[in-house]
């Protein structure tokens, strides 16, 4: 029984995405002997690893990630508007002479 285990690859050159791939793997050929096949077997494992580390993340795993990042912010609240001291509450001489002329008009209401 031997150590090896082969398998064929074909590639179609008219999809970009597998024409792209094949030139990197040709350019690989000709640095050194076994790059492609140590780049294949790296990919490989590699992507093994995402897949098995990648699970959905839960509503408790993003509110402890945010929990965790906001640890080293500071917040403040900005001060509350002030309001003014006084209110200004007397009227000019045209404004009470307004108020009048409205109570004794609510009151023909009445009469």
């Amino acid at each position: 029984m031997s150590d090896h285990y082969r398998i064929n690859v074909r590639f179609d050159m008219s999809k970009e995405r597998e024409k792209t791939a094949v030139e990197y793997l040709g350019k690989l050929s000709e640095k050194s002997s076994g790059t492609r096949n140590r780049f294949i077997v790296n990919a490989i494992i590699e992507a093994i690893g995402r897949e098995e580390s990648d699970g959905p993340f839960s509503l408790e795993d993003i509110r402890a990630m945010f929990r965790e990042e906001l640890k080293s912010v500071s917040f403040t609240a900005s001060p509350p508007p002030s309001a003014p001291s006084k209110l200004d509450t007397d009227l000019t001489e045209e404004e009470k002479e307004e108020n009048v002329e409205n109570v004794l008009a609510a009151l023909d209401m009445f009469g």
